[in-house]
């Protein structure tokens, strides 16, 4: 099972009992948070006029691959997580009230999705504005299997990563010679939202797994998102969750 999502497989038909709990999430964030009121990060490219730099390979060709920590350069969202909300809410950059709505939501679908299917350790709770993104990073600084949930309206918004199979290095698997790289090579995979929610499971690799690291970006392409999050450390634990959502999903089940 493992092996057969490790680089980051779309799951596009989730189980009605997990998309209760995810839908009810999502309509209290959409309709109760003001996100004027909440703290708004990063966001330097998209300040320059070019949101979706983060996410193209001009991004990707300029960054040092090599000394890079894990995190991003730069992204442009609302991190809903409590360490994300509870500094800002200190300092006075974050209402109060918008906090604890915040927190209380993500308490519950942390719950709801626990008592579903076991997840432990949320790693992500972002909401993307519009123009919203996050450009490219490996999480080698956060190894382990991932469940990534996602919400797009309409479908506009997407995932990027760079597939590693076979590299032998830290930098992108995209060729030797970074001028040459292209949005064309096969190792580039643009993976588009479907309406509505869907999932991606995968393994983020350490620096020295060169064939297991996935630099990855996102962007919401012209519509509100919502990403979340979850590391699974146990393979014991992952593969059974990682089945009980193909179990739903006929296009991953049987490929």
């Amino acid at each position: 099972t493992l092996k057969k999502v490790i680089y980051m497989r779309k799951i596009s038909n989730l189980n009605g009992e997990i998309l209760t709990v995810l839908d009810r999430y999502k309509d209290k964030v959409y309709n109760n948070l003001d996100f004027s009121k909440i703290y708004r990060h990063g966001n330097k490219f998209g300040n320059e006029g070019r949101p979706l730099f983060a996410t193209g390979i001009d991004c990707l060709r300029s960054m040092d691959h090599i000394n890079h920590v894990g995190f991003p350069p730069d992204s442009d969202g609302i991190d809903l997580t409590i360490n994300g909300l509870k500094q800002p809410m200190e300092e006075g950059k974050t209402d109060y009230d918008q906090y604890k709505k915040a927190v209380e939501y993500g308490y519950e679908v942390d719950d709801g999705l626990m008592s579903l299917i076991g997840f432990r350790n949320p790693a992500l709770k972002m909401f993307y504005p519009e123009d919203g993104y996050i450009a490219w990073h490996t999480n080698w600084n956060a190894v382990g299997m991932n469940i990534i949930f996602t919400y797009s309206p309409s479908g506009k918004g997407y995932w990027r990563h760079i597939n590693p199979e076979g590299s032998t290095s830290p930098v992108p698997n995209l060729g030797p010679n970074k001028e040459e790289w292209s949005e064309d090579h096969p190792n580039f995979v643009h993976i588009q939202d479907p309406p509505g929610w869907h999932c991606k499971v995968g393994y983020y690799g350490k620096k020295e797994e060169h064939d297991k690291i996935v630099w990855h970006s996102a962007a919401s392409n012209g519509e509100k998102r919502i990403t979340l999050g979850f590391i699974v450390y146990e393979p014991e634990m992952w593969e059974p969750m990682v089945e009980e959502l193909i179990e739903y999903d006929n296009s991953v089940k049987n490929n």
